[in-house]
């Protein structure tokens, strides 16, 4: 932005504030530089005498600019959080963030025993704050007596952050309650390229209610684990 845009004279000061404070370095340099100049001339006037202070007053471009400059400063360490936040699309490399979940199957399946093409629904929390599940059994293979193995998508939407991931699922009916194992990568959204790994139990008896739950009163609750660097594809 042309200085003479950003700041036309100093009773245009709305306009150079402003456009300082969406980040212009042109508006911030020619503030700070006008600063200096209007701080310099009231020292010389200061210089002269109280008299001449009394008589002529201090300059009222320095005393707006000097307003002008602590709110920009302190516009900036309010921002910075959200800043860093929006920015943060990786996480932190090293640290292992965990998020939970409750899901049921929501629609019937087409070709018994198979679950390939039913939709999840469900609840989220953890490190993505709460909010609402998804998924989506691609295919599945029920070769294996005991085990059900599975592709799927499963979609996290929180308050905090969202991300969707490719999963792949081993369930093991030769305990009782079933449990399985998750591993797979985040595809989309928040720590995308991140491996992950995870785990759930088959419930017989769901403590929460589930709406659509074409299962009657099953479903499946686990945790999810993401540690950003930690053998990710980026």
């Amino acid at each position: 932005m042309p200085i003479k845009r950003c700041l036309v004279d100093m009773d245009d000061f709305v306009i150079g504030l402003a456009a300082a404070l969406i980040g212009s370095v042109s508006c911030w340099s020619y503030l700070i530089a006008n600063f200096k100049k209007e701080m310099k001339k009231m020292k010389n006037l200061k210089n002269e005498g109280f008299k001449t202070m009394e008589t002529k007053g201090p300059s009222s471009k320095g005393w707006r600019m000097l307003v002008a400059l602590v709110l920009i400063v302190t516009s900036l360490f309010v921002a910075a959080p959200t800043q860093l936040a929006l920015a943060d699309s990786g996480g932190m490399h090293g640290h292992t963030f965990d998020f939970t979940f409750t899901k049921w199957v929501t629609s019937q399946r087409a070709f018994y025993p198979s679950l390939a093409g039913v939709s999840m629904a469900g609840i989220v929390g953890g490190d993505v704050g709460n909010g609402r599940y998804a998924g989506v059994v691609l295919s599945d293979d029920l070769s294996v007596p005991g085990y059900w193995k599975a592709h799927a998508r499963y979609e996290f939407y929180g308050e905090k952050h969202s991300f969707i991931a490719d999963i792949h699922v081993t369930e093991n009916h030769t305990t009782d309650p079933a449990t399985a194992v998750i591993t797979g990568v985040v595809t989309q959204g928040w720590l995308k390229g991140s491996r992950l790994t995870g785990e759930y139990t088959v419930m017989s008896v769901c403590p929460i209610a589930t709406k659509g739950n074409v299962l009657g009163t099953l479903c499946f609750q686990g945790t999810l684990h993401i540690r950003p660097g930690g053998g990710s594809e980026h």
